[in-house]
């Protein structure tokens, strides 16, 4: 798990070989109003997605993860608190691979969260649970681009 500034995102050898593709994606959102949806930016590899939401509750979410695609969670506009955790200490809930990539758990007490606001990111490997989209102090729009990056 990694929580950062954008403009670090070269700091990190994994990320290193879609670094120029994100950032990219990143100028393009800057410059003119992307809609909400899906991007494919390398095949298979590397997909955008871009989210316009209200942060929630934490009492109506759940904790997540993917076997396939590891998550790069930009916020581009807005903040919210990412809960997270490891795996390996979960209980499995619900199995939506292979068809959708996304594993539930069932709730536990917290392990830890980060507050991502505008210009940071969040980076989950498949062994880091996430909890997303929660309200921080207020709860508030959200412009998002969750990058996929494969993993397996």
């Amino acid at each position: 798990m990694v929580t950062d500034k954008i403009e670090n995102l070269g700091s990190y050898p994994q990320l290193e070989k879609y670094q120029k593709e994100i950032e990219e994606f990143i100028k393009a959102l800057d410059m003119q109003e992307l809609e909400e949806g899906r991007y494919v930016l390398r095949e298979d590899t590397l997909i955008a997605l871009i989210q316009k939401y209200h942060t929630r509750d934490k009492d109506s979410s759940r904790m997540e993860s993917h076997k396939k695609y590891a998550d790069l969670q930009y916020i581009h506009k807005g903040e919210e608190m990412i809960y997270t955790d490891r795996v390996e200490e979960l209980v499995l809930a619900e199995d939506r691979t292979p068809e959708e990539d996304i594993l539930f758990y069932e709730p536990r007490r917290d392990s830890g969260a980060d507050v991502l606001k505008s210009g940071m990111f969040g980076y989950y490997e498949p062994q880091d649970a996430h909890m997303p989209c929660i309200t921080y102090l207020n709860s508030c729009d959200v412009v998002k681009v969750v990058f996929k990056i494969k993993m397996i």
